[in-house]
């Protein structure tokens, strides 16, 4: 077999989409069924259900399957074709000797005409023969169209179905002749292949991609679309305790696991999570360790680097990096972002080839879904390579997020720069102080401060989304206040010493709250996060008048 799957305990609550699978070959002959887009997030799990898929019907003498990677793949015809044709000639033969394929081994199409000649497959020496006639005319084209069209040409002169696994199928649509981009949507001579009612197919890859190639006219209605969810809660506490124990690791109470709930039921995160709290040594878990492990992970390990691997195919230059970077961290931040001239502005590079970088990015599934180990390794790369933290630090940073993640009471809203919005923060904060019993006169002073905060914000930030957002966190012993917006940078400091006789002499109406604000506050900071500012102000509670 060419592919190395999980063991059976190791894969968990795919059965249903396994059968469903298992059974296509059936359905399209009986035209009830055809092709399969199987889509999903990155890490998923798609590659490992076509490896299961592929083991499976190995086992068996039904249908012959057949699978190719376009991952690693040299996406040039002439190359690609000789290595899709091989590849499945050699997956054939061990399929019919039941010979276990690893996927090692060049043989030549030449040197496997023995083996081929003596189980009487005499219509695939005359395709190899076909074959080798184009290599020899150097006609690119027919080497990939003959190359795609084996297996059905295989399954129309053995009458044995064979279905064909395409992992990363979207990366095929980066097919070229000779030259990058030369002869654009080589993809489409898939088209015949697909048509096949004895050769259905499964196709992986990003869901955007494959919804694109597939509303091409000469594609169109060849497929349905699986979707791959991540695994409930249980089964990834399961699978994720399953890859401990076979690591040696003692796995923490479960009260201890609710960490793991950030990983969404991805496979791939809980499987990288643990193979790195191996790589750290750790052997009786606390919570602690899972953070630590996890910090590790997308700062340095396989995730980081499957993620950094995906990037770098999406920003080939690397001195757009940094700008690409910039943005693709404040797009899931945000949540979104439809104006493309708002990314480039924010990228600070042209809108072209913004918009090229993103339209990649799209493709690769970076930017689908609210991935948050997604946004850590995109926060964790950002202070590494802009803003020059060591990975000890960056670390650090991480970690922090999660391990003061005591709030007892959490509390957003959003505040239009609208005349007068400033008398919404004032009520806000007044129901907020008196839900976590803030004593009255401090109530007042936190008022008066936020509201000059606010103000400043709306008067002097210039900001495009015309919009202050605020979080109040309740921790044990603190409180801690956010207040964020787009626009021109701005630091307390600058009016924070002025003496007021000054401020009059220049004019200034503002500032005069900000002593307040460093005089009830233990800490004020201020941040620059992308276009936006970001003030940091903290309380601790040191003894108790500050409450009722």
């Amino acid at each position: 077999m060419p592919l190395n799957a999980l063991p059976a305990e190791g894969f968990l609550n795919r059965e249903t989409e396994l059968g469903y699978l298992k059974g296509l070959s059936g359905l399209k002959g009986s035209a009830l069924g055809g092709n399969v887009l199987l889509e999903g997030a990155r890490g998923i799990g798609k590659t490992e259900l076509l490896k299961q898929l592929y083991c499976s019907l190995f086992r068996e003498t039904a249908v012959v399957p057949f699978y190719y990677s376009f991952r690693t793949g040299n996406l040039k015809g002439t190359y690609f074709a000789k290595d899709y044709f091989t590849a499945f000639v050699r997956q054939y033969l061990a399929f019919t000797r039941k010979e276990p394929f690893t996927g090692g081994g060049a043989e030549t199409l030449q040197r496997l005409l023995p083996a081929i000649s003596s189980l009487g497959l005499h219509w695939l020496i005359d395709s190899v023969d076909d074959f080798q006639e184009h290599l020899k005319n150097s006609d690119a084209y027919w080497q990939i169209v003959t190359a795609i069209s084996l297996p059905a040409v295989a399954a129309q002169q053995s009458g044995k179905q064979i279905i064909v696994l395409l992992d990363d199928f979207d990366a095929a649509e980066d097919l070229y002749e000779k030259n990058l981009g030369d002869v654009p949507g080589l993809i489409t001579l898939f088209g015949e292949s697909l048509q096949s009612s004895l050769c259905p197919h499964v196709m992986t890859g990003c869901a955007g991609a494959l919804e694109a190639i597939f509303t091409d006219r000469s594609l169109i209605g060849m497929a349905e679309r699986m979707w791959l969810g991540p695994l409930p809660e249980d089964l990834a506490l399961d699978l994720f305790r399953t890859h401990l124990a076979h690591l040696k690791i003692t796995s923490p109470p479960v009260e201890q696991l609710k960490f793991l709930g950030i990983l969404r039921g991805n496979p791939l995160y809980l499987r990288n999570l643990a193979k790195a709290l191996w790589k750290m040594g750790k052997r009786e878990l606390t919570e602690r360790d899972l953070i630590e492990g996890y910090s590790y992970e997308i700062s340095d390990g396989e995730t980081a680097f499957y993620w950094s691997s995906a990037l770098n195919r999406a920003v080939k230059n690397p001195a757009r990096r940094r700008p690409i970077l910039k943005w693709l961290l404040q797009f899931l931040q945000d949540g979104g972002m439809e104006d493309g001239g708002r990314a480039a502005v924010i990228a600070g590079v042209g809108e072209a080839e913004t918009l090229e970088a993103l339209e990649t990015i799209k493709r690769l599934g970076m930017i689908r879904g609210r991935d948050r180990v997604l946004q850590d390794f995109l926060r964790c790369l950002y202070m590494r390579e802009v803003e020059g933290k060591k990975a000890g630090e960056a670390r650090e940073k991480i970690e922090a997020q999660y391990l003061s993640k005591d709030a007892e009471l959490c509390f957003e809203m959003v505040i239009p720069m609208s005349s007068n919005a400033e008398l919404v923060v004032a009520r806000a904060v007044e129901q907020i102080g008196k839900n976590i019993n803030l004593d009255e006169e401090y109530l007042n002073y936190l008022q008066l401060a936020l509201i000059e905060v606010c103000i400043n914000a709306i008067e002097h930030s210039g900001s495009y989304d015309k919009k202050v957002f605020l979080k109040f966190i309740m921790r044990s012993g603190s409180l801690e206040i956010i207040v964020e917006n787009t626009g021109r940078p701005f630091s307390l400091d600058s009016h924070k010493d002025l003496p007021a006789e000054e401020k009059l002499r220049l004019g200034i109406k503002r500032g005069w709250g900000f002593k307040l604000v460093y005089s009830i506050m233990d800490d004020v900071k201020i941040e620059r996060v992308n276009d936006r500012t970001r003030v940091i102000l903290t309380k601790k509670f040191k003894d108790k008048e500050v409450y009722r």
